[in-house]
């Protein structure tokens, strides 16, 4: 049992894994300055996002945390929103 959900956690991060990868084509397809480096945690998978020189990091519990509560929500749309919202709070910081 235990196995069974070791493989599906395994298998949802890997999944939201390719979604950020696409995401990142994106950017880079719409030319925008972005760049995203995938490290593992303790709990799963955190990105590194760099967006016009202004850095945030992503955590995959935080995306699956939102994603329990927003099921109208794409995981590219929730990716997406927190990266948005953790840059204007840096913003909004440094001003």
């Amino acid at each position: 049992m235990v196995l069974l959900f070791h493989n599906a956690t395994a298998e949802r991060l890997e999944r939201l894994s390719r979604d950020v990868q696409a995401i990142n084509e994106e950017a880079r397809e719409a030319s925008y300055e972005m760049t995203v480096t995938r490290k593992a945690s303790e709990s799963g998978y955190e990105w590194e996002v760099t967006v016009y020189g202004r850095k945030v990091s992503v955590k995959s519990e935080d995306i699956f945390k939102i994603q329990r509560r927003r099921l109208d929500l794409s995981i590219k749309d929730i990716f997406k929103e927190i990266v948005a919202w953790k840059l204007k709070a840096l913003s909004t910081l440094q001003s």
